[in-house]
């Protein structure tokens, strides 16, 4: 049996935690958070992170609390379809994956992973300091001068992560010179949606907006607005103020729906977007890092928690797999079956970026036969099932 520590209770750590739920490995949480806030709006949820609800315990729970989006459409600034792909529309996702996409709520997932756990086993105020691996265990050191011991420390604790400096201590958030604005809204105040049922990109000139129903009876709609720019992040902070008329005059003459949605979102917040730098290793001695702490992305496959699920569910089989002897030859199969994986959806949702924001002329053509032609061109982010 070991003895292991997960360092943050973010959405890989809450992963883990669950789907270790039953395991004869002693799992404890540690979160810096001296309480577990609700977590943002709305998130995206595909069929390969839904398939591990079952065994995350929240199956149930999910199916109940989230909605089934008809449509994921890709629209131009008049609100022309440029292409458009089922979903839950004659069951065609299902169809397609096996498992469903859901639009939930943050804090429903949260709260679900939390029941399954228990708020007990959660650790809050202890924010890290300082990893040391050189004793018959690895020692972490907190701020309130407490220490704890583990076999394996999982940094789970987010794009931020100080975990990670005990793995590459080179490897740091690097600025992708985007931002965005968010928001949610009651669905029902938002009259002049063509499909408010389904997920759309409306897409523009280095920028565009996404909005896509989450929660029971599609209750609420979140809103995303990003933007290309500045080339270069000057601040500590990763939200800074921004001038409201001057974003909402970047939309002029884009369909009315886009003006209306844009009384839902906070302009005056601008959040920097952020991903991590490229690591040799995602493991070193008796550390590894999962999620964002080991590949924070961009999030326009909406795979940021979803790639934590997998890396959460992956780590737990390999964990707990007889025939892998020791926590070295463990860690070395957990990084060769997810570093590859994570790194590939880190690129392609930076190159989503690029393709959601075209300007006007002949790549705008070729967009659109991409983008309706989804399963054959990110099928791939959808079919993948984790290790047995």
């Amino acid at each position: 049996m070991a003895k292991i520590a997960v360092v943050g209770a973010g959405m890989g750590g809450l992963a883990f935690a669950s789907a270790m739920r039953n395991s004869q490995h002693e799992v404890k949480v540690y979160e810096q958070a001296s309480e577990l806030a609700e977590l943002g709006a709305g998130i995206s949820l595909w069929a390969n992170g839904t398939r591990l609800f079952e065994e995350m315990g929240i199956a149930e729970r999910m199916a109940s609390d989230a909605c089934e989006t008809d449509v994921a459409f890709f629209r131009d600034e008049d609100g022309a379809v440029a292409a458009s792909q089922p979903l839950a529309r004659d069951n065609w996702y299902r169809n397609a994956y096996g498992y469903p996409y859901y639009g939930a709520l943050r804090t429903t997932l949260q709260s679900a992973m939390l029941d399954v756990i228990g708020v007990d086993n959660i650790q809050l105020g202890k924010q890290l300091v300082r990893i040391d691996d050189t004793g018959a265990q690895a020692e972490m050191h907190w701020a309130d001068g407490s220490s704890d011991t583990a076999d394996l420390i999982i940094g789970a604790d987010g794009i931020k992560s100080i975990v990670r400096n005990a793995v590459d201590a080179s490897a740091r958030p690097i600025f992708t010179g985007n931002c965005a604005f968010r928001g949610r809204a009651l669905t029902t105040d938002l009259h002049l949606l063509p499909e408010p049922h389904s997920f759309t990109d409306w897409m523009g000139d280095g920028k565009h907006v996404l909005n896509f129903p989450v929660g029971g009876d599609f209750k609420y709609t979140t809103i995303v607005v990003f933007l290309d720019g500045p080339e270069t992040w000057e601040h500590e902070e990763w939200r800074i103020p921004a001038d409201p008329a001057a974003i909402r005059k970047l939309f002029d003459g884009w369909h009315p729906a886009v003006s209306e949605m844009l009384e839902h979102v906070n302009l005056s917040e601008r959040w920097g977007l952020f991903q991590v730098s490229p690591m040799q290793s995602w493991y070193k001695g008796r550390t590894v890092l999962i999620g964002d702490a080991a590949h924070g992305m961009l999030p326009h496959h909406g795979q940021g928690a979803i790639s934590s699920f997998e890396d959460a569910i992956t780590l737990a089989h390999i964990l707990n797999d007889e025939k892998l002897v020791g926590m070295p030859e463990k860690l070395a199969v957990y990084e060769q079956e997810r570093k590859s994986r994570g790194e590939l959806i880190q690129r392609s949702s930076r190159e989503l970026n690029a393709c959601l924001h075209l300007p006007e002329g002949p790549a705008r053509i070729k967009r659109a036969e991409v983008l309706s032609k989804l399963p054959e061109h990110f099928g791939w982010l959808h079919n993948h099932v984790c290790r047995p």
